[in-house]
C-alpha cells in the first residue's frame, strides 16, 4: 500500500526574484532561433518542423530577477511513497519530480540537484536542472516550470492514493494535468491535455528526465537510427546518423561527446516505447509508456570545457547529469495540431532495471536493446494495465494560479471538462483584470510602478476599448495588439499612452518596436533615452538601453550612463558586463578584462548558447595584441589566452 503526504521541501538555494515587467518585444532569441536542417532528412520526417513557433511570449512576464546568493528555501511539495519507491514532487516548481528513490537498492533513480539555482534556459528564462520536467505547449521549457501548479490528493478505485497536479498554459490556453501514482515497484504518470476550445491549435509535449552522467552511462533505447541536433550561435543544424555509431565513435555514451548534442531517436513503429540510462554496473533509471509519446532523446552537454561548466553553473554538487526525454513528436523542433475540442492522453512508467552489465555494455547494441527488454516485462505489464478512475473525494491541498479562474470568467465556460479553476485563486496578479471584468473599469496604478500581469486575445481588445481613457488603457491595448500581430496598432496605443502621461512602460515598448521590429535605430534610440529618464531604477530598462547603445557604437554615452547608476545597479553582473564591452571598444580593453577576470564578476543571466563573454574575451585580447580577426584566429587566442573555465559557456 503507498502513501501520500504533502510536505515543505527544504533545500539551499536562490530565490527567484522579482519578475521583469518589460514584455517579450521580439527579445526572446530561444523562439526566433534559426533551425537549419540537413538534406539527408526526408521530407516526410521534416515536414512539422519549425511549424507551430510562436512570435511572443506574451502574456507571460520574464523571470529574470534571481541571483547566486544561496539562502535557506522552502516549497510545497508532495510525496508518494510504497515500499520500493518514494517520489518527491516540488508542486511550487511546475510540480517538477524533484526525486525518484529506489528503496531497495539504497539509490536515487534521477539526477537530483543539490541546490535550487536558476539559470536562463528557459522560455522566460528562470529554469533549473535535475528531476522531471513536464513540458506543455512550446518548444523549450514550460513556461510554467518555475510556477505553483494545482494539487490534488485523489483515491482510485482500489483505495490507493493518487498525486493530481494541473493548470492553465495561457499562450495555447488548454489546461493540462499529471496524476501520479505507485503501482508496486512503478512510478505511473498520467498526463491529459485538454483543447476545450472550438479551433484548432498546435501543440507539444516532452517530459525531461534528469539523471547522473558518468563515464561509463549507456543510453539504450529500441532505435537503430537517429536525429542529432548540434547548438550553433542563435540556431540548430539537424541530420540523421545511424546508432550506436557516429564518426567512428559509440554516441550511446554521453562520455564520447566533445559538444552539447541532442539525440532524437527513431523507434519504429512497432517497438514498444521506452528509453533507459544504465550505470557501469547495468542499473539505470528505465522510462516507458503507452504508445502516444512516439519521440525518445539523450541530451548531453559534452565533454568540452564549456558543458561542463553549465553543469557546475546549475548545482554544487559537482556531478555530471544528461537527460533523457519523452514527446509526442520525433523531435523538439516541431508542434503538432490538436483538434478543437480534443484530448490526448497517456501513461508514463519510470522505474529501475538492473540489466547484465556485460551484455548492456556489449559492442552488439541490439543485444543490448534485448538485455533491457528481458528485464522490463512485468514493468511494462503494469504500465499498460494502469487506470486512473477516481473514486471518492477530490481533495484540493495547494493552489495554483488564477489565469484558469480568469479566463473562465472571461469566456463564460468552463476551461477543462474536469479540473477545477476556483474563484478563491484569483489573485494579485489577475486582480486589475478581475475588476474590470466585475465593474468595467480598469484600475489605472501609478505610472512609475513596474505592471503587474499582461493578458492576451482579440476578447480583450473590446473589454479595454470600453474603459476610461488612460495611459494604462492603452499601454494593456498595445500589448494586446503586439501579441495578436497588429504591430502598427500596437505603436498606435503605445504612443497615446504616453501622450497621457509619460511612462517609461510604453517608451521602452516604442524603443523596442522601433529596433526589433522597424530597423530604425535612431527613433528606438530617442524613445529608450526617454523611458530611463522616467524611470531611472529599473535593471532591465538599463539592459535595453545598454544594448541599443552598443548596437549603434555609442559606447560613451551607454559608459557615462553607467557611471551614473547606483552602485547596486553597477554591480548588476549584466550591466557590468555590457559596461565592460563599451569599455573594449573605446581602447580600454585592460579595464574590460579587469572587471570579468575579478572574483566579483557573475553573470547569473547567462543565457543557454550565448556566448557575449567568450566573444569579448577574443576580442579584449586582440586588442591587446594588436592584432584583428583576419590576423589571428580564434583558435589562435584561445591557446596563447585560454578561457577561464569560469568565463566558459560554450556549448560547440
Amino acid at each position: 500500500m503507498s502513501t501520500l503526504s504533502f510536505e515543505k521541501f527544504k533545500i539551499k538555494g536562490a530565490q527567484l526574484g522579482e519578475t521583469s515587467c518589460l514584455p517579450d518585444i521580439k527579445n526572446d532569441s530561444y523562439i526566433h532561433a534559426k533551425i537549419n536542417v540537413s538534406d539527408e532528412i526526408c521530407s516526410e520526417d521534416k515536414k512539422y518542423i519549425g511549424k507551430g513557433m510562436i512570435n511572443t511570449l506574451l502574456p507571460y512576464q520574464i523571470q529574470s530577477g534571481y541571483n547566486r546568493e544561496r539562502r535557506d528555501l522552502e516549497f510545497n511539495a508532495a510525496i508518494l511513497e510504497n515500499e520500493y519507491l518514494k517520489a518527491t514532487f516540488v508542486t511550487e516548481l511546475g510540480g517538477r519530480l524533484w526525486s525518484l528513490y529506489d528503496k531497495k537498492a539504497d539509490r536515487e533513480l534521477l539526477y537530483a540537484n543539490d541546490v535550487f539555482q536558476p539559470g536562463n534556459l528557459a522560455l522566460r528564462n528562470a529554469w533549473f536542472s535535475g528531476g522531471v520536467e513536464w513540458n506543455l505547449g512550446i518548444k523549450g521549457h514550460n513556461p510554467l516550470t518555475c510556477s505553483p501548479m494545482f494539487a490534488q490528493k485523489l483515491t482510485d478505485k482500489d483505495g490507493n492514493p493518487m498525486l493530481r497536479m494541473y493548470e492553465f498554459e495561457r499562450i495555447r490556453e488548454a489546461a493540462y494535468s499529471i496524476v501520479a501514482k505507485l503501482e508496486k515497484d512503478v512510478l505511473l504518470v498520467n498526463v491529459t491535455i485538454e483543447n476545450t476550445e472550438d479551433k484548432d491549435k498546435y501543440m507539444y509535449w516532452w517530459s525531461n528526465i534528469a539523471v547522473d552522467e558518468t563515464k561509463n552511462t549507456r543510453v539504450i533505447v529500441p532505435a537503430q537510427q537517429s536525429f542529432y541536433c548540434s547548438y550553433e550561435e542563435n540556431g540548430y543544424f539537424l541530420n540523421i546518423t545511424d546508432m550506436p555509431q557516429m564518426g567512428g565513435k559509440d554516441v550511446s555514451y554521453a562520455s564520447n561527446l566533445g559538444q552539447s548534442r541532442d539525440f532524437f531517436y527513431k523507434i519504429p513503429g512497432n517497438e514498444e516505447k521506452w528509453i533507459t540510462a544504465v550505470d557501469e554496473t547495468g542499473y539505470g533509471l528505465i522510462h516507458m509508456s503507452t504508445p502516444e509519446l512516439v519521440g525518445r532523446k539523450m541530451f548531453a552537454w559534452g565533454q568540452g570545457n564549456g558543458g561542463k561548466h553549465w553543469n557546475k553553473w546549475l548545482s554544487d554538487c559537482g556531478k555530471n547529469y544528461i537527460e533523457i526525454q519523452a514527446g509526442l513528436l520525433k523531435t523538439q523542433l516541431e508542434h503538432f495540431v490538436m483538434k478543437a475540442k480534443s484530448k490526448i492522453s497517456w501513461t508514463e512508467g519510470y522505474s529501475a532495471v538492473q540489466a547484465d552489465s556485460k551484455i548492456a555494455h556489449g559492442e552488439n547494441y541490439v543485444d543490448a536493446i534485448n538485455e533491457v527488454k528481458s528485464h522490463i516485462k512485468d514493468k511494462q505489464n503494469i504500465l499498460k494495465s494502469a487506470t486512473f478512475d477516481i473514486s471518492g473525494e477530490e481533495k484540493a491541498v495547494y493552489m495554483g494560479s488564477g489565469w484558469g479562474a480568469l479566463q473562465q470568467k472571461l469566456m463564460g465556460k468552463k476551461v477543462s471538462d474536469y479540473l477545477d479553476f476556483p474563484e478563491s485563486s484569483l489573485d494579485a496578479e489577475t486582480e486589475d483584470w478581475t475588476t474590470l471584468l466585475n465593474t468595467g473599469d480598469l484600475p489605472v496604478p501609478n505610472a512609475n510602478e513596474p505592471v503587474k500581469s499582461y493578458v492576451k486575445g482579440k476578447v480583450w481588445i473590446d473589454k479595454l476599448n470600453n474603459t476610461k481613457d488612460s495611459w494604462y488603457k492603452f499601454y494593456h491595448l498595445g500589448i494586446v495588439h503586439y501579441a495578436e500581430e497588429n504591430i502598427e496598432k500596437a505603436y498606435e496605443c503605445f504612443k497615446k499612452s504616453v501622450e497621457l502621461q509619460p511612462n517609461a512602460w510604453a517608451l521602452r515598448n516604442l524603443s523596442q518596436i522601433e529596433k526589433n521590429e522597424k530597423n530604425n535605430l535612431k527613433a528606438a534610440e530617442e524613445f529608450i533615452v526617454k523611458a530611463v529618464e522616467v524611470k531611472k531604477d529599473y535593471q532591465p530598462l538599463w539592459v535595453n538601453y545598454a544594448e541599443l547603445m552598443i548596437a549603434i557604437d555609442k559606447h560613451q554615452k551607454w559608459i557615462n550612463a553607467y557611471n551614473s547608476l547606483s552602485e547596486e545597479l553597477k554591480e548588476n553582473g549584466r550591466l557590468k558586463m555590457l559596461y565592460g564591452l563599451s569599455l573594449t571598444r573605446t581602447g580600454r580593453a585592460k579595464e574590460a578584462l579587469e572587471i570579468i577576470t575579478s572574483d566579483e564578476f557573475v553573470l547569473p543571466d547567462i543565457k543557454e548558447g550565448e556566448f557575449s563573454i567568450s566573444h569579448m574575451w577574443l576580442e579584449i585580447h586582440r586588442i591587446l595584441m594588436g592584432k584583428t580577426e583576419k590576423e589571428i584566429s580564434d583558435k589562435e587566442v584561445y591557446k596563447i589566452y585560454p578561457l577561464p573555465e569560469e568565463l566558459d559557456f560554450r556549448m560547440h
